[in-house]
């Protein structure tokens, strides 16, 4: 298997969409979820963002 240009390319994007979407479900757990069980007010907040 060569490493062509073409390839290298799809293999950063595809790290790139990667680390985006752990990012994005780590953040909407250190949002919302975890202040959900710490008793914060954040159950409408939690619902809208799921209807979203």
């Amino acid at each position: 298997m060569e490493l062509t240009l073409e390839n290298l390319i799809k293999i950063i994007i595809g790290v790139l969409v990667f680390v985006v979407v752990v990012l994005g479900i780590y953040l909407f757990f250190r949002i919302y979820v975890i202040e959900f069980f710490r008793g914060g007010n954040v159950t409408a907040e939690l619902i809208l963002a799921l209807i979203k």
